[in-house]
């Protein structure tokens, strides 16, 4: 294994570590959480639940991407050297197809980010009328 070689594998698993982390970090945001931040001492502020819940749908389908990224990127030193390498006419058309496949991925992914973000705000604001309620 070459220097260069090392260099990217130990990248790849400091990637994948680094993403994890983030996305602990955005997963342990609770409803709860997004609620106290979205009200103050005497009301709420109605555009923060919204805010905060397509912040987080973004950071858990981003975060995930990244750890996928990082450890595709480590798989593929697994694949032996002497794999069978792509034709030539496959090889001219894959870059075609993997930025097809990047952006129907991309839409796909941000209309289900989307749902998964209004899906935390009904929960944010229903937080904050029970609080309300008790109040």
């Amino acid at each position: 294994m070459s220097a260069t070689s090392l260099i990217q594998l130990v990248a790849a698993c400091f990637g994948i570590i680094g993403s994890l982390f983030f996305a602990i970090g955005v997963m342990r945001q609770s409803v709860d959480a997004m609620g106290r931040l979205s009200g103050s001492y005497w009301d709420s502020n109605p555009h923060i639940p919204k805010a905060l819940a397509t912040q987080k749908a973004d950071y858990l389908f981003g975060g995930g991407l990244i750890v996928v990224a990082f450890v595709l990127q480590l798989v593929s030193f697994f694949v032996p050297a002497d794999a069978e390498a792509l034709s030539t006419s496959q090889a001219r058309w894959a870059p075609w197809v993997a930025l097809v496949l990047t952006t129907l991925a991309f839409f796909v992914l941000r209309v289900l980010a989307i749902r998964v973000a209004s899906y935390f705000q009904v929960q944010v604001e229903a937080w904050l009328k029970r609080r309300q309620s008790q109040t």
